[in-house]
Parts: structure tokens; sequence; C-alpha cells
């Protein structure tokens, strides 16, 4: 089983704890897995990522995890996967503002 890959991202809402799911593919809903950071989920984070720069990470692991059978041209497929890391972007920060606004829970 492929290990999931972790990452500490860092909004200006609060830090994230986003999770890749090894078995989803690239363009799938399951694909990240968000957390609200603490310290039993960060220790072993090291570095930390600012929400603008994760923007170039997100598309890397889409492509790592691949785009399934999804056959189209190589500019739709640029197309499709920029704006699954844009969605995924949002989606980040769309959580960590709605954890700020409750409060921890």
């Amino acid at each position: 089983m492929a290990q999931v890959r972790s990452f500490l991202v860092s909004t200006d809402h609060g830090d994230v704890v986003v999770r890749v799911n090894p078995a989803a593919g690239g363009l799938d809903t399951d694909l990240l897995a968000l957390e609200p950071a603490d310290a039993a989920n960060s220790s072993a984070l090291t570095m930390v990522t600012p929400l603008r720069a994760f923007g170039a990470k997100m598309v890397d692991l889409i492509e790592m995890q691949g785009l399934g059978d999804v056959d189209v041209s190589p500019a739709l497929r640029e197309l499709l996967v920029r704006e699954k890391a844009t969605q995924e972007l949002k989606r980040i920060e769309r959580y960590a503002r709605e954890r700020a606004a409750t409060g921890p829970t």
C-alpha cells in the first residue's frame, strides 16, 4: 500500500493538515483529507507551506495520482489539472476559514 503523503498548509485563517489519499485518482473528490493542525497531527511535519505556494504542489500531486482513464487532448488535460488544483486550494482555504469562524471543537 502506498504511503499517505501529508502537508502542513498555512492559510490566512490558520494551519491545515492536508493528507493525500493514495488510492484516489488525481481528479477524484476524495483526493485530499483536511484536518485542523494541532500538536498531535502536525508534529512530524517539519515544513509549513503557504497556501499560495501549495498551488504548484497541488498540480504535481494531481499528476502523480494520475487521471485514470480520462482520454483528452493535452491542452484539455492541462486545463482539467489546473481547475482541480484551484478547486482544492479553495477548499483548503474555505475549510480553514470555517474552522476559524466556529472555533475548535
